[in-house]
């Protein structure tokens, strides 16, 4: 026999999911809606966090997020709506690393108190 699914937790996941889906319908998110978007920045943003942010180049070369130029269309959708910046390195000019702006860690911290106000 199987156990019946909890409610609570059931509940839990659709407030959860009702609170994020009204974070998405800023209109500061919408770039965020296109398939694997927001998965590209949480991926900047965590190499960011970690101190080793990716090279342009490096990022392009990630086959499981696309091929290259989609990948390059993503990133080029995230720097236009102002969620990503590209920084040059002082050991090399030609490398451009591809960092979050503030308006990208606001909207993860936004995302961080839903899950805080869920989780009470």
């Amino acid at each position: 026999m199987s156990e019946k699914p909890n409610p609570n937790l059931l509940d839990l996941y659709l407030r959860f999911r009702w609170l994020v889906d009204g974070l998405k319908s800023l209109p500061s998110a919408d770039v965020l809606s296109i398939p694997n978007v927001e998965l590209l920045l949480a991926d900047i943003t965590q190499a960011w966090k970690s101190g080793d942010p990716y090279p342009i180049n490096k990022l392009l070369d990630r086959q499981e997020m696309g091929h290259f130029n989609t990948v390059r269309k993503r990133i080029h959708q995230l720097k236009d709506a102002g969620l990503v910046e590209f920084q040059g390195t002082a050991s090399d000019s030609r490398v451009k690393l591809v960092v979050p702006t503030e308006k990208a860690l606001r909207y993860f911290e936004e995302y961080a108190a839903v899950i805080r106000q869920v989780g009470r």
